[in-house]
């Protein structure tokens, strides 16, 4: 029963996020995001989906927009991590790292509201937004449970949940979402701060934006079930771009060169911070080739440099090829999640995206990364410098 409920909402959401982002007319408008699992097709499809519905018929404030977003969200991901229970660290000696997959469902409810005109046209200089998120998650076995993935280069056995946490009696402080029957239910509120002075189509990029974000999710939303959180998060990020060349006719842009550059800093702390948070807080998730979920500490700053060549757009309005060249720098301190265990980590690494870009919402192609400190690891590759993968979208 759970494999045909995971597969229905796998088809259905893959129809809904493939469309993009766009004004559907009235006021309403309609985006999505996506997601997907290693050992489907290695990556290649979407398996998680998102849609976002909003309706902006209402004014608050004359030329300003007013906004209500409903949120909802299912799929299908896969999860590891590297951190040893017995002592809170991440270790290379852990060959068998523990991995399983998670039923994810996901609601919110977001109210924005612009002010004052930015200087890019049609644009809200400034948006305040707050909101309310919802997550339902049965954490799973591997889908490969028994079987091998790769874990330091090597093909090692994927343990199963409940096998790899009865030995380590302090996983269940590591993985609160992870507790008894591994079923998780919560909510967590957010406030944001939202200045865009840029103009961004598919060939060109000119101008910046600067974005804060502060979650919590209080133990007593997210308590109803056996697993646990108890978190708070700080997010800033700041996004500057420019144009250095654009040739351009009257039927189709040829070809364009654009520098761009993210500065991005994390705060992430908390009694009980889940898995799916502990992603999005992990310093090997910023850096591109690294593994996500790893080099987890409370606090990262990172900054991330492309140039990224665009064209020709084949004659197929939102359709074209582009080269993304990058390099990428963070440094993380602080304790491990949910440990007392304090560590600090400096990663760079230097590549390129082969890509297809689709309407400058999906750019489906391949990644090449080279790491280049001599001490930091992409936890599945081991001491493999070059790192190759799939990829949806470009990181920013």
């Amino acid at each position: 029963m759970r494999k045909k409920f995971v597969s229905l909402l796998f088809v259905l959401f893959i129809a809904l996020t493939t469309i993009g982002a766009f004004d559907i007319g009235g006021g309403w408008t309609i985006d999505g995001t996506i997601d997907q699992h290693p050992e489907i097709l290695i990556g290649f499809i979407p398996t998680y989906g998102e849609i976002t519905v909003g309706y902006a018929g209402l004014e608050l404030m004359e030329g300003n927009r007013t906004e209500i977003q409903l949120t909802a969200g299912a799929g299908y991901v896969e999860r590891r991590f590297w951190i040893d229970p017995e002592d809170g660290y991440e270790k290379r000696e852990m060959t068998n790292p523990l991995t399983f997959d998670a039923l994810q469902i996901g609601w919110g409810l977001r109210f924005n509201q612009g002010f004052l005109e930015s200087p890019v046209g049609g644009k809200d200089l400034i948006t305040l937004s707050v909101g309310y998120a919802g997550r339902y998650e049965d954490a799973m076995d591997s889908m490969v449970r028994g079987g091998t993935k790769q874990a330091w280069g090597d093909e090692t056995e994927v343990f199963s949940i409940s096998d790899f946490l009865s030995t380590r009696p302090e996983g269940s402080r590591l993985y609160p979402d992870l507790r008894g029957d591994n079923q998780y239910l919560g909510s967590s509120l957010f406030f944001s701060f939202y200045l865009d002075a840029m103009e961004d189509t598919l060939s060109t990029n000119d101008g910046y934006s600067v974005e804060f974000q502060a979650d919590w999710a209080p133990y007593g939303l997210n308590s109803a079930l056996d697993g646990k959180a108890e978190f708070y998060q700080f997010t800033l990020e700041a996004v500057g771009a420019k144009t250095l060349y654009l040739y351009r006719t009257e039927k189709m842009n040829w070809f364009s060169v654009v520098l761009i550059d993210r500065l991005r800093a994390n705060w992430l702390s908390g009694e009980l911070v889940p898995t799916y948070v502990q992603k999005l807080g992990s310093l090997g998730r910023q850096v591109r080739g690294y593994s996500n979920y790893t080099y987890g500490t409370e606090f990262y700053i990172v900054n991330n440099f492309d140039i990224r060549l665009t064209g020709p757009d084949m004659g197929v309005d939102g359709l074209s090829p582009r080269i993304n060249l990058f390099f990428d720098m963070g440094y993380g301190c602080g304790n491990y999640f949910n440990t007392d265990h304090y560590g600090s980590n400096f990663l760079a690494s230097t590549g390129a995206q082969f890509t297809l870009s689709i309407f400058d919402i999906i750019d489906l192609g391949y990644q090449l990364a080279y790491l280049i400190p001599s001490d930091t690891y992409n936890y599945a590759r081991g001491d493999t410098r070059l790192v190759g993968s799939f990829t949806f979208f470009l990181d920013f």
